[in-house]
Parts: C-alpha cells; structure tokens; sequence
C-alpha cells in the first residue's frame, strides 16, 4: 500500500476524533458519578413493595442510602447475603435519591459505584460480585409488586 500525503492526512484526522471521543466519554463519566438508571420489566419480588434488593457477593458490602445532601442511611451487608432496605425511598422527612456502594469492613471506603433511586413505585435491585479489592456493582429498576 502506497501512503501519500492525503491518506496520512486522512487516517490522522480519523484518529484525532477517535481520541477525542473517547476523552468526551471519559470527561462525561467523570462529571456524573451516577451511574444511568437502568430499567427492566420484571416486578421486584413479592412482599417487598417499595424495597431496595441488594445482593452481596464475596466481601462486605456497604449499602449507603443518601439524600441530595449526602445524608443518609449506611447498611453494612456481610457475604453472600441478600438484603431488603425498607428505607429506599426515605424515612421520616429524609428522602434518598442516590445508592452508593464500597466494599470491605470499613464504612469509609472509597465508593465503587451509584445508582440513582428509583421514583415511587419503582425499586432498585443490586448485585455484587468481584473481589474486594477489585468489586463489582449492577443495578437494575424494577416496577414495585
């Protein structure tokens, strides 16, 4: 293959907007640490109306529940444990709009992921897996039962 002038000007623009893409991607991602909603079809499971479903894998998990101000609700989840939060869509006068994630004993530890809280009559449903040093978080919102 012959390269001339046009196709290395080409091929070189090509790359310029690859690159830039893919730092738009990562610049977006860094400016909304939530991750987006997303939705499936199945009802959450019977008995558990309006209550967020979270599944831990091999480490503890460190569910926090938190309002526009960060305040909230933090629930440690030991090892392949399934927990209900009667709390999802708040208690009291506080209402969560936001589920983060860390793992391991200690409460403080870095957030591995969010999820936004569901509206009314909608419940999230999260599973961990991976390891403790390297988790893994997924999150689904399913109509209430």
């Amino acid at each position: 293959m012959k390269f001339t002038a046009k196709r290395v000007a080409v091929s070189g623009a090509v790359a310029g907007v690859a690159v830039v893409a893919v730092g738009a991607t990562v610049i977006a991602t860094a400016a909304d640490p939530v991750s987006p909603e997303v939705v499936s079809a199945v009802p959450a499971d019977a008995g558990h109306g309006d209550e967020g479903k979270y599944t831990t894998g091999d480490y503890v998990l460190n569910v926090h529940e938190l309002d526009d101000d960060g305040d909230g609700i933090t629930t440690a989840i030991g090892p392949h444990t399934m927990y209900y939060s009667k709390t999802l869509h708040g208690s009291g006068n506080r209402k969560a709009t936001v589920v983060k994630f860390s793992a391991g004993p200690d409460s403080d530890a870095s957030i591995v992921f969010s999820y936004p809280v569901p509206a009314p009559g909608r419940v999230v449903d999260c599973t961990a897996s991976g390891t403790e040093t390297a988790p893994q978080v997924r999150c689904e919102t399913k109509p209430a039962r």
